[in-house]
């Protein structure tokens, strides 16, 4: 997965608790009058590409159980059912997918949060060698089982759209002390690699999400490992002006790089 929506869907030692795992009907069967999330991606660059949608639904009637390892007691929690759903390609580049917020099914699946996002499937148009790196994009929730960990922004309404502005970050694993790592391409932005939100629909009508990056490769950003880990050691960032910054953060300053010209 790009980005893990944290499902542990193992089964302990226990014989009985596997057992009920195996049992557990995953079969989506989406009724005709469920409401639709509609979402679009728009792709950037030749260079790029949406990955699939990572979708977890979500029964309180199918449970899982597992062993605490605390005290070895028995734990109940909701089934969690995880699929992948690609995205076709339509006109300037525009990808589109649909997901049933009620998925049905023996179990009564629900929507509980989705992933999408771009990635470089090409990184040699930015240096010789060089290797895509992770992706990046947004995790939508639907429910308070996705977003609790309280980090997600809130969204009211049957419409979100995202446009975050990205900049390339070479990460220069090969001037790495005795480093066999090649370098790699990474994208950030003002946001960590994946927007946090969770989406309150209002409605009985279809949802709208949309996904809108822009990428300035003109404004490229070099990333330098100090050369021995010692107290004290700084990462090395290299602007586009020459600019060379030390600093303990592993990510640059993306101010720096909006004001620059």
């Amino acid at each position: 997965m790009h980005k893990k929506i944290n499902i542990l869907a193992s089964c302990s030692s226990v014989l009985v608790l596997c057992s009920c795992a195996r049992a557990m009907d995953k079969t989506l069967s989406p009724p005709s009058d469920t409401q639709w999330v509609n979402v679009k991606v728009q792709n950037p660059s030749p260079y790029t590409k949406p990955f699939p949608l990572e979708v977890r639904y979500i029964s309180h009637k199918c449970l899982k159980k597992k062993i605490s390892g605390v005290d070895g007691s028995v734990i109940t929690e909701p089934g969690y059912n995880v699929i992948k759903i690609p995205l076709q390609q339509g006109d300037n580049d525009l990808w589109k997918a649909k997901v049933a917020m009620t998925g049905g099914g023996s179990c009564n699946w629900t929507l509980s949060a989705l992933n999408l996002g771009i990635e470089y499937i090409d990184a040699t148009h930015l240096g010789k060698d060089l290797v895509p790196g992770t992706a990046v994009g947004a995790t939508i929730a639907f429910d308070d089982d996705a977003s609790r960990n309280g980090k997600f922004d809130t969204v009211s309404g049957n419409q979100l759209n995202y446009a975050p502005i990205y900049y390339p970050l070479i990460i220069k694993w090969s001037q790495q002390k005795n480093s066999t790592t090649p370098d790699k391409l990474y994208l950030f932005g003002k946001r960590s690699a994946f927007y946090d939100a969770r989406l309150y629909l209002n409605t009985k009508k279809s949802a709208l999400v949309k996904y809108k990056p822009y990428i300035q490769e003109s404004k490229k950003v070099e990333m330098l490992f100090p050369y021995e880990k010692k107290h004290g050691a700084m990462y090395t960032f290299i602007y586009p002006n020459g600019e060379k910054v030390f600093s303990k953060k592993i990510n640059p300053d993306f101010n720096k790089l909006e004001a620059m010209k």
